[in-house]
């Protein structure tokens, strides 16, 4: 991957339209693709591994979708690789910073192209950011400049004061 980081909204229809979904090189970061369509169209385009960062208990909150407990059926069917991190809303700073920890040890042992969602894209792009500032050396306001073009915006906190 080249070091420009700039996010490329993806047109083909992962998500419910108008949410966010973003390539940066192999990596996807998104909203929760619709299943089973957005799933297809995951697995369509080659994307061969999923990170859902959403806690199982997590509701409906239009224009948002449920968590989807039928995800990991509907990749392992397709032959996809998925692993499922929570990083539930008000999770405290020191259960981030270790998340995120697992996080970055599955992404670098997924096979790519990679996708990596939340509900609404926010929590994938603070994870996007965490990546993009200790797999690639990218200084940390860079790398949260980039994941704001990709709906970081609730998590930013924890992506201010990660410790690594």
């Amino acid at each position: 991957m080249n070091n420009d980081y700039t996010p490329v909204k993806v047109n083909e229809p992962v998500v419910t339209p108008g949410q966010n979904c973003w390539r940066i090189g192999d990596f996807y970061v998104t909203a929760q693709p619709t299943d089973p369509e957005g799933l297809n169209v995951a697995h369509g385009l080659g994307i061969k591994s999923v990170i859902c960062l959403r806690d199982a208990t997590e509701q409906a909150i239009p224009p948002y979708l449920a968590f989807d407990p039928d995800e990991d059926i509907r990749l392992t069917s397709l032959a996809m690789n998925f692993a499922n991190i929570p990083f539930p809303h008000g999770i405290p700073q020191n259960q981030f910073d270790t998340r995120a920890g697992a996080v970055l040890a599955v992404l670098n042992q997924l096979p790519k192209p990679l996708l990596m969602h939340c509900s609404s894209g926010d929590r994938a792009s603070a994870l996007w950011a965490i990546h993009l500032i200790v797999n690639c050396g990218v200084p940390k306001p860079e790398a949260i400049k980039y994941a704001e073009m990709s709906g970081l915006k609730q998590f930013l906190p924890y992506v201010q004061n990660y410790a690594s």
